[in-house]
């Protein structure tokens, strides 16, 4: 397995409250030259959520596949629905469901979302390990840089903006009936 030293030690550290340092699709252009073809057509397929056989990857996808299982679930839940249509129901994870059941009761949406991310911040952290040089540091860096690039679309006037034009919108409706 490659180690990444010297490309590794060059990129900056990702927290969750830090801003952007660049795109997603400028980290995967530069580190197309860095990297083997391999590993590099793994970030790839890690950002585009493809299936791979890669440990990294399929510790990534279980992690996402339980979140948005268990968002559905509580949310159902709290609609009154019984039962389980849900697929990968029977696998739970108790930090999933407690972070899930906190987010779900806050009033501020945004609040939810970051908490979160926080938990995928968290996971993909301790998916890659100490191995800070290896090709899944990078694969955890890539990823939380896609988190970071959600989470900067987050912007509050952007929000009320839209929100307003969907209210007026609502308005206009109303009016015309």
């Amino acid at each position: 397995m490659a180690s990444y030293y010297y490309y590794a030690s060059t990129l900056p550290l990702l927290r969750l409250d830090s801003p952007l340092p660049f795109s997603v699709e400028a980290f995967l252009s530069a580190s197309a030259g860095q990297l083997s073809r391999r590993d590099h057509a793994l970030l790839v397929a890690a950002v585009e959520g493809r299936e791979s056989a890669h440990p990294f990857i399929r510790k990534w996808q279980r992690f996402e596949r339980l979140l948005r299982s268990e968002l559905a679930a509580q949310r159902s839940r709290r609609k009154g629905y019984v039962g389980s249509p849900y697929p990968h129901r029977d696998e739970t994870d108790l930090r999933i469901c407690d972070t899930v059941r906190q987010a779900l009761a806050t009033d501020d949406p945004l609040k939810a979302e970051l908490m979160l991310l926080e938990l995928s911040f968290k996971q993909l952290d301790e998916a890659a390990g100490l191995a800070a040089f290896s090709i899944e540091a990078l694969l955890a860096f890539v990823l939380k840089l896609q988190l970071l690039e959600r989470r900067s679309r987050f912007v509050q006037s952007a929000g009320n903006s839209e929100f307003e034009r969907l209210f007026s919108h609502l308005q206009r409706e109303i009016a015309r009936r």
